[in-house]
């Protein structure tokens, strides 16, 4: 390889990881690691379901959004808050499930975790759209409470 052509290839090397830094960052680092924080269950499978606006299904497993609360499907705003969860994790699409490392006991059977489709954080961007709030009852326990995310929401 030519002297050129390396510099050429050094120089495209950083220019992609300065645009990949640039995204973390202005996402508020609401997208997803490349590999789960702390020691509990981390796993990929499909969106099988989106229940409501706090709770998906992954590869079949019931999921519960870390430090979010979204109203019940009956209650203002329910129904949105499980539509942009399905705009957000599309059924068959692919998901990222790193479970909460202080709520491994899980809640109502289903496992206590932040959800990545796509690279984006669902508890964080559904904070975001305002159709959810922060569970602040979990925040002392919580693995994610120190996240940007859900300090900016209330942790």
């Amino acid at each position: 390889m030519s002297v050129a052509a390396k510099r050429v290839a050094v120089i495209l090397a950083f220019s992609v990881a300065a645009v990949s830094m640039i995204l973390w960052f202005s996402s508020g680092g609401s997208q997803s690691p490349t590999v789960c924080d702390g020691s509990a269950r981390c796993f990929e499978g499909e969106i099988t379901d989106v229940y409501d606006g706090d709770t998906v299904y992954v590869a079949g497993s019931a999921i519960r959004l870390a430090l979010t609360s979204a109203p019940e499907l009956d209650e203002p705003h329910g129904l949105e808050a499980k539509e942009f969860a399905k705009k957000v994790c599309p059924i068959g699409s692919l998901a990222t499930v790193d479970e909460d490392d202080g709520q491994t006991q899980g809640s109502f059977g289903r496992i206590v975790a932040v959800v990545y489709c796509s690279g984006v954080n669902l508890n964080a961007k559904i904070l975001e759209a305002n159709l959810a709030s922060i569970d602040t009852r979990f925040c002392d326990v919580s693995e994610f409470a120190n996240e940007t995310w859900a300090q900016s929401y209330g942790c």
